[in-house]
Order: structure tokens, then sequence, then C-alpha cells
């Protein structure tokens, strides 16, 4: 008998066959999304580099009497998560770089309270910053105290035995260490976190003691620092009169040697609020030009 030749079957419709192709196709998918995420991860990488290191503000220095609240503008994504108010304490170089601070943080989404105070010190008055900072922080519920002392000591203090505390003595640097860590246990109570912020470099007495002061500072366990002082100094981290910014030169401290112009303000100030939000968060505040 002849037997009838039947046409060998076509595999198209094999199921592994199909199996085989949508593979390849899921394949082919994931390595296209693959590659879209990888570079959606250099471009953000790329863009949180950027800013974070090259990103810098314009020349325009913020006024030095701005209104003591600077109020939250609207917050970039991953810029100091958590942090919603900010308050700053200190002295007359506090109050000169106070405007540029709160500035640069409310285009984060911040609001700032200044408090600086001039001619005010931690050891002796004008004015007890102890109760000073239990009143504002009970009133303005920061989550970061920022503090710039850079050692005024107009009023000499005493000792338990009533004897003067000579300036730049051991006795002095002691009490003062005292005070900071006494200001340091108030503010970590209330739950903020407290930065203290080198000093711009002062070469002329009676303040030439300000980086010792901030050494102190330093070694209180539990605080943070802030080396925004470098921005005013010059390559070997010595005090300079003026600097290059934003493609020009510009005084930065006045003729006393330690107080700021409005330039080493601005500089000074948008320094600080870049490091702070530089700790705090992903995205930051630009340095100053």
């Amino acid at each position: 008998m002849t037997q009838t030749a039947h046409p060998e079957r076509s595999d198209s419709n094999s199921p592994l066959r199909g199996a085989s192709h949508g593979g390849g196709s899921g394949r082919a998918l994931l390595v296209v999304v693959a590659a879209v995420v990888v570079i959606a991860l250099v471009v953000v990488g790329g863009y949180v580099v950027w800013d974070r290191n090259w990103r810098t503000a314009d020349s325009a220095n913020p006024p030095t009497d701005c209104p003591t609240v600077s109020p939250a503008g609207h917050r970039r994504p991953l810029a100091m998560r958590g942090v919603d108010r900010v308050t700053l304490i200190g002295d007359s170089i506090m109050k000169q770089a106070g405007c540029a601070i709160g500035a640069s943080l409310s285009d984060l989404g911040v609001t700032t309270y200044r408090h600086g105070v001039s001619g005010t010190g931690l050891l002796a008055g004008p004015g007890d910053w102890m109760s000073t900072a239990k009143q504002l922080l009970a009133a303005e519920h920061p989550d970061v105290v920022v503090a710039v002392f850079v050692g005024n000591y107009l009023q000499p203090a005493v000792d338990a035995s009533g004897k003067p505390i000579v300036a730049d003595s051991p006795e002095f640097f002691a009490a003062w260490q005292q005070r900071a860590e006494e200001l340091s246990k108030i503010v970590r109570a209330s739950g903020a976190k407290l930065y203290w912020v080198s000093p711009p470099p002062i070469a002329r007495p009676p303040l030439n003691h300000a980086q010792s002061l901030f050494d102190g500072y330093a070694r209180i366990p539990g605080d943070h620092t802030l080396d925004a002082g470098a921005s005013l100094a010059g390559d070997n981290g010595d005090e300079v009169a003026d600097t290059i910014t934003c493609g020009h030169r510009r005084a930065v401290r006045t003729f006393d040697g330690i107080h700021l112009t409005p330039d080493g303000a601005r500089i000074y100030g948008q320094s600080i609020a870049h490091e702070l939000s530089a700790d705090l968060g992903v995205l930051t505040s630009p340095r100053p030009c």
C-alpha cells in the first residue's frame, strides 16, 4: 500500500517557538528599561554633583536690614528633608551674615529666624544667651540652631571666688567652653540640632582667639560644625581684606579686620547655608560666586 506523505508540520505555532520569541522580546525590553534607568541615574547623579559643587549664586548682596523672619519659599525636592525652621544666634558677625543665610534657606523651603546681637558673647554680656536660647527655642521650635560666637568679652566675668577672669587665660577658655557646652545641652534638650560655624580668620586682638574657641565647640559631643570661615580666608587660611567674587575683586572685611562688608557678609552667609543644606539634604543652596 502506498503511504501518503504528510507535509512536515510547521513549527510556527509550536508553543516552544512562541516562548522563544516572547523570551527574546522580554529580554530586549529589560535591556531597554535598564538602559533608561542607568541614563536617568547618570543624569540625576550628574545634576546632584553639579548642584552641590559648582552651582553658584549671583552677585547681588542681600540687604543687611531684612526682617527678623525669612519665610519659607517653595521647597526643592530632596533639600533639607525634615527641616522646616532654622534659628540663627550669635554676635555681630552672625547679624551681618543672617540675611544672606535666610535668603538662601528660603529658596529651599525653610523659614529662618535671625537673632544676631552685636558685642554679645557666651561668657559675659550684653545679655544671657542661656536664658535667651530657652525663650527662642520655646517660641520658634526650630529643627536646627546655627551659632556664630567669635569671642566678644566686653564685660569681664568672675570665677566662683569672685576673682575676675582674664581674657585669653586658661580660666577664660575653660569658662567659655563650659558655657558653650551648657548652650549645647539647652538646644539639644529641645530636640534641635546645633551647628557651630567657624569664624572668618581674625588676626587682630582682642578677637584673635575666635578660632581657638571654635575648636572647643567642635569637641562637644553630639554637636555639628560648619567650616564657612574658610570662604573668607586666603590660600593659607589667613585673613584677607579682599577676594575675587563673581569675577571681580571685592573688599570682604572692614577697616577693623573683624567685621564684614556687604560682599563679605554675602559670601559668608551663602557658605553657611550651602554647607548646612549639604549636610542635611541632597540638593543644596548655591555656593557664593
